[in-house]
């Protein structure tokens, strides 16, 4: 699905209302749950692989999971980050899933597919409540701009992980401007 589409979809979310937005190919439901905490339109994303109580992902567990896919196996990791760049400029999810489900990483959290799904929703979140419309605007456009510059950040095998974490979590700066710019 492209965000253009999920984000229309994800802002009729009900309040509670929880709903199975993909099923990735090992069968791990990526979710949302209408949450309300940042804006009246908030979500959080859900991870669902049957084997464990749903959980809730964040930019953090991406970032972790993107970096020791890179250390693994920098070359399938550069394929996976050439589909995030197509995912920032909204092309369709389960498309780049198909062009990215064959990947195999050493060590990972979540399959690569899995990765690309809940990238777009904690995308859409960004683009849904960073606005003008709930008085929390960013200073990216898109808002989610924010999320690709750390995804760059780690692609880029420029830090260590504690420090790309160090900023994400803190919140105390974004990634450096450097990583407006797309990898090739």
């Amino acid at each position: 699905m492209q965000i253009s589409q999920l984000l229309g979809e994800l802002k009729q979310l009900g309040e509670g209302e929880h709903k199975i937005i993909y099923v990735a190919g090992d069968g791990t439901n990526v979710t949302v749950r209408h949450t309300g905490k940042i804006t009246p339109k908030d979500f959080a994303v859900g991870l669902d692989n049957g084997h464990e109580p749903e959980f809730y992902p964040t930019h953090i567990r991406l970032l972790f999971d993107l970096y020791i896919k890179r250390a693994s196996n920098p070359e399938a990791a550069h394929k996976l980050f050439l589909a995030f760049e197509k995912l920032n400029t909204g092309a369709d999810s389960a498309l780049l899933a198909n062009d990215v489900a064959n990947l195999q990483f050493p060590m990972q959290l979540d399959n690569a597919d899995v990765n690309l799904y809940y990238t777009q929703l904690l995308f859409a979140e960004q683009d849904i409540n960073y606005t003008a419309e709930f008085n929390k605007q960013s200073k990216m456009d898109p808002p989610h701009g924010y999320l690709m510059r750390f995804i760059r950040w780690v692609a880029s095998g420029d830090s260590q992980i504690d420090r790309i974490i160090f900023a994400a979590a803190g919140r105390r700066y974004p990634a450096p401007a450097k990583y407006d710019n797309p990898i090739e």
